[in-house]
């Protein structure tokens, strides 16, 4: 039977975790600085110990001494809800004297060292609580421990406690861009609770000095506010190549033009077929790019219908397309049996047509497109992971590859400079 807790204020976003949802496995809980989500989280894992004799597991990426780290957070909580003496503390464990449930707390980053062998040691856990998540960049890692949560006849659940840091993240992949979640959704979408709180929330305890802090980088950096503050993902972050380019729909209504041309780079199973549409403003220099196909497993016939079909829209059936040279025999059928004017894209000095693109001035329309020229980014140095080289990335840039076949090989042999007048 659980004691008499004092009445504490905290934020009702945050009601799921002290009353669980049916059919949820998952809470995502998310905000930038100070929205009291450690407050909250602290204490329903507090609340919950009483549930069941089920164990909690309480991790961080790397947790060296709990006791001296976390267990006093905790400790202070049993203070402010009046139930200290329910509980029994030791150097990495809370022990619920009432219902028999242990708060385990481990360090995952240790537990690797040691084959995993502390974290699979736990048993009987019914929730797995992953504190500063977005420290934990394996996602694989994430997969070995959310596995082992299934003690049988509890309800299972895992929370992922969390500061957003930038969209190359895995939690951004899996939990916000796959599910088709915005940043600051509150609300359950198939078996998993978003929890989105932050600081403005949270104003009457806070210092002055913190909001007047907030409100300054608010000013003077609204991006780096939204993800500071607000818990907003960030969309550029260091090493990111194009951050110049714009989005508008101005795009696709320039770029339907009879002298427009194309880039494509080949998918079918595992990559999409990616294809865009090119026009250059002489006058502005503007390079615009429009989407035409993200797709996976399209035949050579179906793509020639898709730019047979955009030609036709466009006013023009001889327009040049500028194909991924690794597949000849793709650029040959499009020519003899299709009657497309495709032809091989140059693909060699990738670093150096990259950087060349990178001095055009770009308007694009696509959200594929900004979905991956927000993450293509230059690979980090091996010697110091703050810098990075002029290598870019491979993987999730198919449009990226297509636009660069397009806009370099064709305005490289025409002659035509780029923004900044580099030929």
């Amino acid at each position: 039977m659980q004691a008499t807790m004092a009445v504490v204020k905290i934020n009702k976003k945050f009601e799921p975790l002290f009353r669980p949802i049916p059919g949820v496995r998952y809470y995502i809980v998310t905000g930038g600085r100070a929205p009291g989500k450690s407050f909250a989280v602290a204490t329903a894992v507090n609340h919950r110990t009483y549930d069941s004799s089920h164990n909690v597991l309480f991790t961080r990426y790397s947790m060296v001494s709990a006791d001296i780290s976390i267990i006093p957070e905790f400790t202070e909580k049993m203070e402010i809800c009046g139930n200290r003496s329910d509980f029994d503390t030791a150097r990495d464990e809370i022990e619920n004297l009432i219902s028999g449930s242990t708060i385990y707390f481990k360090g995952i980053l240790q537990s690797r060292k040691n084959n995993d062998a502390r974290l699979k040691s736990v048993q009987d856990v019914a929730l797995w609580v992953l504190d500063e998540a977005q420290e934990l960049t394996d996602e694989k890692q994430f997969d070995i421990i959310d596995f082992s949560i299934r003690t049988k006849g509890a309800k299972c659940e895992v929370w992922l406690v969390l500061n957003p840091t930038d969209v190359n993240h895995w939690i951004y992949r899996r939990f916000f861009k796959e599910m088709g979640v915005a940043d600051d959704f509150n609300g359950v979408v198939g078996d998993v609770c978003y929890i989105h709180t932050t600081y403005l929330e949270n104003l009457e305890n806070l210092d002055e000095t913190f909001i007047a802090q907030a409100e300054k980088m608010k000013a003077k950096n609204y991006e780096k506010y939204k993800n500071v503050f607000l818990g907003y993902w960030e969309r550029f972050s260091a090493g990111v190549i194009f951050q110049k380019w714009v989005q508008s729909m101005e795009a696709e209504r320039m770029t339907r033009r009879g002298d427009c041309w194309y880039g494509i780079d080949w998918g079918f199973s595992n990559d999409p077929t990616a294809i865009v549409r090119i026009w250059r403003d002489a006058d502005t220099e503007v390079v615009y790019l429009c989407q035409v196909c993200y797709k996976r497993g399209l035949l050579i016939a179906q793509i020639a219908d898709i730019l047979r079909a955009d030609m036709e829209v466009c006013g023009s059936s001889a327009s040049l397309i500028y194909c991924d040279p690794a597949r000849p025999e793709h650029i040959a059928e499009l020519r003899r049996v299709y009657n497309l004017d495709a032809v091989p894209a140059v693909n060699k000095d990738k670093p150096g047509r990259v950087d060349w693109v990178k001095g055009c001035d770009i308007v694009f329309w696509g959200d594929d497109i900004e979905e991956e020229r927000s993450t293509y980014s230059y690979l980090p140095s091996p010697v110091d992971p703050e810098q990075f080289t002029n290598v870019p990335q491979d993987g999730g840039d198919h449009l990226m590859d297509a636009a660069n076949y397009g806009v370099w090989t064709h305005l490289h042999r025409l002659g035509v400079p780029n923004s900044l007048g580099q030929s």
